[in-house]
């Protein structure tokens, strides 16, 4: 004899239930905010006023840079062009991939690796209820910055497009919320599918997330390095129409009528000249793609979540590592001259460093393109300008090199001692006074440091066909910058340190990371501009005299050199040294 009951009577609570749930969940969220928000305000006024100030400035510049490249572009062409809707398509398709890999990440990370979901897997809360939560503080954590991006980009289209030819500038206004719903809708594609693929991992490759990471890294670093190579060396000399027509034709592939990046250039570009009934059409076909993606990925984490998470906690191995055994070898002979422990922790700080994909890949795609970059410098025609425009472009190369060497120090290097903090038990052990972890940490840093700068500056001048002395000098720049950014990050790491937070990109997001971040701009730009200006008024002078206000002669360029040099040794050897001996004073004070 059958005990069910009728089916009606069922579905009716298990709605109820669902519906609860949400808005359990969404209550959850609400009140996490509101309390995060209050802490801040009471306690971190100084932390938000940085935020919004850096924020403000940022997208300012952003602004200001995409408005005069509009500009630019539009005494040429008309901004409603097919070159603008091919620029627009290879934006947002880039846009696409790295929101791919970041929200997919993000989602495996908060999913499988995260207290809150291991706790709310043991209550009765339905598994896609629990997805959507974890989904949607995911999406909004790693898609912050591309409104941060997007936004002074579609601003600054609007205010310089001409709707009708001969008209005025200016863009309807109601194209300006529309393209806020257009970014919402689109970022909902990549975190979708980036979410569905962070279950399939978790379901059919448990013991390899980490190896699917890294092939998904250098296979999208290849495709990368080839459409890089494909732009680079299109025939013809540089903007001419030989030229331009043969970089569209290889910017095609962007344009193809599947991907979601064409259907956002094309109704941004409907919308901006007016044609609501266009904007409207690939609107709809974006919100009816995404909806799809979303329900893909909630129907994948209502059917597999719960075995996903079983499979990835019960995939322990217990293979040992030899991969590293010649490496730490080497490393010992190399470096006989530190003491022992301190070699133990660096190798340690390098496994780590090693063993995580989403470290190195990051350190490999960023300096990995500007090496590529380098290396094209000659296609260019850098070479052959005048010594003035070599000096410039060179100055300019160290500091992208010096600026995205800052962004690694803050991102991988602030959270180090952080990470530490619950496990500091297993380095008390070690026959090491507090101080030696800090140093160690600091070689750790100022070694990658200086091996990756270095050759990529060396490079950079070799390219520019730069003479010796320039060559030395930016070395020797480079290096006070390397050792000042390593003292930086790792003394205001141990002085502003978060504990309580396992994740090292929310320590780098929080008050400490931007703060940290904030120090080390002051010093690139102090150290920069103090050899930058002598050797600019010296070339100027030597390439432009009539026009030149300030010009130094050979003998002025040595006195104010040599006057810069030594103020940058003091100033490099300050940033170096107070930070640390400020981490070492309060690490030593510091109760774990």
């Amino acid at each position: 004899m059958s005990l069910a009951l009728p089916e009606s009577l069922v579905a009716a609570p298990v709605g109820i239930e669902a519906d609860r749930t949400a808005r359990a969940l969404r209550w959850l969220r609400w009140r996490q905010f509101r309390n995060a928000t209050g802490v801040l305000v009471a306690d971190s006024r100084l932390r938000i006023s940085m935020i919004v100030f850096c924020s403000g400035v940022f997208w300012a510049g952003l602004f200001l840079l995409f408005l005069g490249s509009f500009q630019f572009i539009a005494s040429y062409v008309d901004l409603a062009n097919t070159i603008v809707e091919y620029l627009f398509s290879m934006f947002f398709l880039s846009l696409l991939a790295m929101l791919l890999f970041s929200t997919g990440i993000i989602v495996y990370t908060a999913l499988f690796h995260s207290r809150e979901a291991a706790y709310l897997l043991t209550t009765p809360a339905a598994t896609d209820r629990i997805f959507a939560h974890k989904f949607a503080e995911a999406v909004g954590f790693s898609s912050w910055g591309f409104f941060l991006l997007g936004s002074p980009l579609l601003v600054a289209y609007g205010l310089t497009i001409k709707p009708v030819p001969g008209g005025e500038s200016g863009a309807p206004w109601a194209y300006y919320p529309l393209f806020l719903v257009y970014l919402l809708v689109f970022v909902m594609i990549p975190a979708s599918l980036g979410a569905i693929v962070a279950i399939v991992v978790a379901n059919v490759f448990p013991k390899r997330e980490r190896t699917v990471l890294a092939l998904a890294t250098l296979a999208a670093a290849g495709g990368l390095f080839l459409i890089g190579y494909r732009l680079w060396t299109t025939p013809g000399e540089a903007l001419t129409s030989d030229w331009l027509g043969g970089l569209l034709n290889r910017l095609a592939f962007c344009q193809n009528p599947l991907w979601p990046s064409r259907w956002m250039s094309a109704g941004l570009l409907a919308s901006a000249k007016g044609d609501w009934r266009g904007a409207g059409y690939h609107l709809m076909i974006l919100s009816s793609h995404a909806g799809l993606a979303y329900l893909t990925a909630a129907v994948l984490a209502r059917d597999l979540y719960r075995r996903g998470y079983s499979r990835v906690q019960g995939s322990r191995s217990n293979r040992k590592r030899l991969e590293f055994r010649l490496m730490d070898a080497a490393f010992h002979r190399l470096f006989f001259f530190l003491p022992f422990p301190i070699r133990l922790l660096i190798l340690k700080d390098l496994r780590t460093f090693l063993r995580d994909p989403t470290q190195w890949s990051q350190f490999l795609i960023f300096f990995g393109l500007l090496a590529f970059y380098f290396l094209n410098i000659p296609r260019l025609g850098y070479g052959a300008q005048s010594p003035y425009w070599r000096n410039l472009v060179s100055f300019l190369n160290l500091s992208v090199t010096a600026l995205i060497l800052s962004t690694f120090t803050s991102r991988f290097i602030f959270p180090l001692l952080s990470l530490e903090g619950r496990n500091f038990w297993t380095l008390g052990l070690l026959p090491l006074r507090r101080d030696q972890i800090l140093w160690g940490k600091f070689a750790f840093s100022a070694g990658i440091s200086l091996i990756s700068t270095e050759f990529l500056v060396v490079l950079s001048d070799l390219m520019l066909q730069m003479n010796p002395w320039m060559i030395v000098l930016h070395v020797g720049m480079i290096a006070v910058l390397c050792l000042g950014l390593s003292g930086i990050s790792v003394g205001l790491g141990a002085r502003l340190p978060n504990l309580r937070e396992s994740d090292p990109s929310k320590i780098a997001a929080g008050f400490g990371g931007t703060f940290n971040l904030l120090v080390s701009l002051v010093f690139i730009f102090t150290i920069v501009t103090a050899l930058a200006v002598p050797c600019h008024l010296y070339f100027v002078g030597q390439d432009n005299p009539e026009s030149a206000r300030i010009i130094l002669s050979r003998g002025g360029l040595r006195f104010w050199l040599t006057t810069a040099v030594v103020a940058s040794l003091i100033v490099g050897a300050a940033a170096t040294i107070i930070p640390l001996r400020i981490g070492i004073k309060a690490f030593n004070r510091m109760e774990f």
